[in-house]
């Protein structure tokens, strides 16, 4: 991976980022539980095309103040606590690796920095849920009993005034009980995560099936009837089907058209690195196969 500045960060916080590389950084393993939950070709394409990925810095800039935290939790630590150890379990021949912010009396904690929106939304809570469950299961393979998990989520963009009008609006800092699975039930994610991974890796890049639309964080498409000349759409539906009926039956049906409105795939837009080198994102802006070294 290469680091950039093309916002012109001050040169004292390029040096941060640069020192605050990844703790797992180098290790021998298959994957690291942070990389089993992305998808499996972004995951497969950053292994093949690492020499090639740029970044740049200010785009790390919530990853440093989150390595910030951490460094405050350690001071917490004591002779029944853990903070930032990394554990490793072998899995049908396969090393996965990973470490959690904080261990202590049987209870994994895992500090989030995350935007208000993310407040209550079942999809990251899942993924969260995925994640801590990982852990757990390494911890307890390696000796160490886990009664409790729990996410302690820090939102950045959080608004005082709000909080104190919006009863459903989040405290600065949210403790969220994350459900635990049983090891049989984790075992079989992991070696599910495994499969899929070492199957899509017998396939050159352009072969490896795309994303899923939830991957790509990218809702369903929506059926928009709109009036011949108008701006705004009479109705708005989530099938193509209940929108031309709706546009067949009605009084105007001659003036009426459905237009499908496409949701952007905004993992692949803002948030993957790797996306030059996915037929998926090349076929959507028609962009060309990229050069590499």
């Amino acid at each position: 991976m290469n680091l950039t500045n093309q916002h012109g960060l001050p040169d004292m916080l390029v040096r941060a980022i640069e020192s605050n590389w990844y703790s797992g950084e180098g290790e021998k393993r298959f994957a690291s539980v942070t990389q089993l939950l992305k998808p499996t070709k972004q995951l497969i394409l950053e292994k093949r095309h690492a020499k090639a990925l740029k970044q740049d810095a200010s785009d790390m800039i919530w990853s440093l103040l989150g390595s910030a935290v951490h460094k405050v939790i350690e001071a917490a630590e004591d002779v029944n606590s853990l903070s930032e150890e990394r554990l490793r379990v072998e899995i049908d021949g396969a090393v996965i690796a990973g470490g959690i912010d904080f261990y202590e009396d049987g209870v994994i904690s895992d500090f989030k920095f995350t935007g208000v929106w993310n407040h209550g939304r079942a999809s990251r809570i899942a993924e969260w849920e995925k994640q801590l469950n990982m852990y757990a299961y390494l911890y307890r393979q390696n000796g160490f009993p886990v009664e409790k998990l729990q996410v302690v989520a820090i939102f950045r963009d959080w608004n005082r005034a709000r909080c104190e009008k919006d009863a459903d609006y989040p405290e600065q800092v949210e403790t969220i009980d994350i459900a635990m699975w049983d090891d049989d039930r984790t075992r079989a994610f992991i070696v599910s995560r495994i499969e899929d991974i070492r199957q899509a890796m017998q396939f050159p890049d352009d072969i490896i099936p795309p994303c899923t639309a939830a991957e790509r964080w990218q809702s369903e498409p929506q059926y928009a009837v709109y009036k011949t000349g108008g701006k705004r759409a009479l109705r708005v539906f989530p099938t193509m089907q209940e929108a031309e009926d709706f546009a067949h039956s009605h009084k105007d049906a001659a003036n009426l058209h459905v237009v499908t409105r496409e949701d952007t795939p905004k993992r692949c837009m803002n948030y993957c690195a790797v996306n030059l080198f996915c037929h998926y994102y090349r076929d959507v802006l028609a962009l060309p196969i990229p050069k590499t070294a």
